[in-house]
C-alpha cells in the first residue's frame, strides 16, 4: 500500500510540473498531465494486485500402491499451482 501512495504522490508531482503555466494551451496541458498521472497510478495499483494474487489450490485423488504396484486405495492430496 505504501508503494501505491508513493507512486500516486509522484504522479501528481509530475503532472503538476508538466502542465503549462500560460493560459494559451487551455485544457490540453491539464488533460495530458492527468492522463500521465492516471497511467502511473494504474500501473502501480496493477503491480500490487498481481503480486498479491493467491495461488489456485485443488484436491486431487492419488492412488495408493502396494509393493507390486497394485492400487489398494486412494488418498486426497492438496495441490496448489
Amino acid at each position: 500500500m505504501r508503494k501505491t501512495i508513493v507512486a500516486a504522490v509522484s504522479a501528481l508531482a509530475i503532472a503538476a510540473t508538466a502542465t503549462p503555466a500560460g493560459a494559451s494551451h487551455g485544457r490540453n496541458g491539464a488533460f495530458f498531465g492527468a492522463l500521465a498521472a492516471g497511467a502511473l497510478v494504474a500501473a502501480a495499483v496493477g503491480a500490487n494486485a498481481y503480486a498479491a494474487s493467491t495461488p489456485v489450490c485443488s484436491v486431487e485423488r492419488h492412488p495408493i500402491l502396494n509393493r507390486r504396484g497394485d492400487v489398494i486405495g486412494h488418498r486426497d492430496v492438496s495441490v496448489c499451482h
